[in-house]
């Protein structure tokens, strides 16, 4: 990767983003991500200094950066917005097929050649030989690494996992020691793995199971932290007595009433939570560290109106949190500021503040699903088409070009963006209707028509696991529409598991190998829902070609499928599933959503008509 220039401040005017914060020790790493380019910072109590990395193997860009202080960093390099990449470290002759982003640094590594024991780190990767132009479908693995040695050298560990697992590692507080999670047929086993200070040798211990997704448990130095159900009414973090791994032996942390646990992060000698209170233009998100000796919670950073921290990372190997805070102006602009906090500090440390686009001011609609729950619709504008959003399982930070473009329209007065709180994806079998989930988009569609009336424009937007609803909706009732777009969807429920990592899913959607469920997937897949009788509105389907989590051929079949029934534009990106400023192709994509909406037949006809 080409450095730029400490003086390469990017331009107020240009869009920025940030993303993939690493913590290191006392420092702590961003990258800076801007439409002339991609910089790895640091920041330390020196300041903040730019990281060169070295160029990529054929043109492949960094996908993940692993540094570590006093040496130089390990870099996964892949094709931009993948998940699959080969791992390079300086002075190893070879590479390795690896997947992001788990790697965690251990001191002490045995040596595969008959060397010393040394540094090194294990990692989740393939065997020898795997290429990153065919990866594997199955097979991940965790190694072991000795820093210098051939990656083939390297020795995986036996943790009798089905071979189509998803595994991923955490740090902890010990140097020796390594969180394993293993995801499979819809459970997830957690484990420590330990590695002899004397030999290195890895030794396995069984953890309590994570429950959900929702469940965190983090290894301190002072004692083992769980949060479980985080980001729901229920959400609770205990600090578990010293020694202890149960989580019914810990003591539940006492946060201010009015309080919403959304997620925590843990450092060497603490915990930081990131919470919410309020509701409305009044919602605030706030930080709070929890000390491992006091067990009380303090805020940190946060806590006003419109404060906001869309990427916050922190590990139990390192010594400080760091996050991105968004805060609002007095006059009504905002800016986004890194700031690090270290262990034993009580306030952060403010580094360089990047330009931020005030958000649009959003009102609240409700609507009513199927099921009686109420969903909340958040509008952002009051001019031209209404354009009904959905990313799926991904954070409007990770579509940063797609929400900021959007958010531009909405702010020109060209659009109203239209984003529908919707619940989670659960399995079909449990939801033959499609009323928890599935048809929430639909149920915005209806309120938004009512409240617009029958002839301003109304498109919707899914991406990823969004485009199942987004779909749905459209064929359920395609008079709602004039016009779609799904972005990398996912369309095939019934043939998923054999596209990418889609036999990853079948916890959330349920197992279309068991006839049960198979029969409600077909029910509720979009690829496999009747066709209406009448017209389809207008279609834009985007696929990215290294795309391994919404593999490209669920849009190719649908618009297959679609082709005679509607207009349909196809268009496939040499990009993965996360998009980038720094990415031509991602931008090349945003721009054809944005000229799809002005070019949509109803939007021109509505232009028309008011300028008459």
């Amino acid at each position: 990767m080409r450095a730029h220039g400490e003086s390469g401040v990017p331009d107020p005017e240009e869009p920025v983003a940030v993303h993939g914060l690493v913590t290191v020790g006392t420092a702590g790493y961003w990258w800076q991500d801007t439409e002339t380019g991609a910089r790895l910072l640091r920041g330390d109590a020196s300041g903040v200094h730019e990281v060169v990395l070295p160029e990529g193997p054929d043109g492949l860009v960094p996908l993940a950066v692993h540094p570590a202080d006093g040496t130089p960093a390990v870099v996964l390099y892949g094709h931009p917005g993948g998940d699959y990449g080969y791992l390079s470290e300086p002075g190893t002759p070879d590479l390795v097929l690896a997947r992001r982003p788990s790697l965690v640094r251990l001191a002490r590594v045995p040596s595969a050649t008959g060397g010393e024991t040394g540094p090194g780190f294990v990692y989740t990767g393939f065997a020898p030989g795997a290429r990153l132009a065919d990866p594997p479908v199955e097979g991940l693995r965790v190694a072991v690494h000795r820093t210098g040695e051939p990656f083939a050298h390297d020795r995986p560990v036996a943790l009798d996992d089905d071979p189509g697992a998803l595994v991923a590692l955490e740090a902890t507080a010990d140097p020796a020691a390594v969180l394993v999670r293993s995801t499979q047929h819809g459970s997830t086993t957690q484990r420590l793995l330990r590695f002899d200070p004397a030999t290195g040798r890895p030794a396995v211990t069984p953890l309590p199971a994570a429950t959900t997704p929702r469940t965190r448990l983090l290894f301190g130095a002072d004692r083992w932290w769980h949060g479980e159900a985080l980001g729901t009414p229920r959400a609770v973090l205990r600090a578990l007595p010293p020694g202890e791994t149960d989580p019914a032996a810990g003591e539940p942390v006492a946060f201010p009433e009015g309080t919403a646990l959304a997620w925590c992060w843990g450092t060497r000698h603490g915990v930081i939570v990131r919470t919410v209170a309020g509701r409305g233009a009044q919602a605030a998100e706030a930080l709070y560290r929890i000390d491992g000796e006091t067990l009380e919670p303090r805020r940190v950073a946060g806590g006003r109106p419109g404060d906001s921290f869309p990427d916050v990372t922190a590990s139990p190997a390192a010594d400080c949190a760091l996050w991105l805070r968004v805060s609002r102006r007095p006059d009504g602009t905002a800016a986004g500021r890194m700031e690090l906090l270290p262990d034993r500090e009580r306030a952060p440390r403010p580094f360089r503040t990047t330009p931020w686009p005030a958000p649009v001011p959003r009102t609240t609609r409700y609507c009513t699903a199927g099921d009686g729950n109420r969903l909340p619709v958040q509008l952002s504008g009051t001019a031209g088409p209404v354009l009904l959003l959905e990313h799926g399982g991904l954070t409007a930070l990770a579509n940063a070009p797609m929400e900021r473009a959007v958010e531009e329209l909405a702010r020109a007065g060209q659009l109203t963006v239209a984003r529908a709180v919707t619940r989670s994806l659960v399995p079909a079998h449990r939801v033959p209707t499609g009323e928890r989930g599935y048809n929430d988009l639909l149920h915005a569609a209806r309120l938004l028509r009512q409240e617009i009336g029958p002839h301003r424009p109304l498109l919707v937007l899914g991406h990823s696991m969004g485009a199942v609803g987004a779909a749905r909706a459209v064929l359920l009732e395609p008079a709602l529409f004039d016009g779609w777009i799904l972005r990398f969807p996912v369309t095939d429920l019934v043939g998923f598991p054999a596209l990418g990592i889609g036999r990853h899913w079948t916890a959330m959607l349920g197992d279309p190998s068991r006839p049960g469920h198979l029969s409600a997937l077909t029910a509720l897949s979009p690829l496999h829902l009747p066709l209406p009788t009448g017209p389809l509105p207008p279609l834009l389907i985007q696929t990215g070609t290294h795309d391994t989590r919404a593999d490209a051929r669920h849009g190719r079949r649908l618009a297959d499928r679609l082709s005679a029934r509607a207009p349909v534009t196809l268009s496939e990106y040499p990009v993965g599933h996360v998009e980038r400023f720094c990415q031509a192709a991602s931008r090349r994509a945003v721009a054809e959503v944005t000229a799809f909406i002005r070019g949509c037949p109803a939007v021109v006809r509505d232009l028309e008509g008011a300028s008459q």
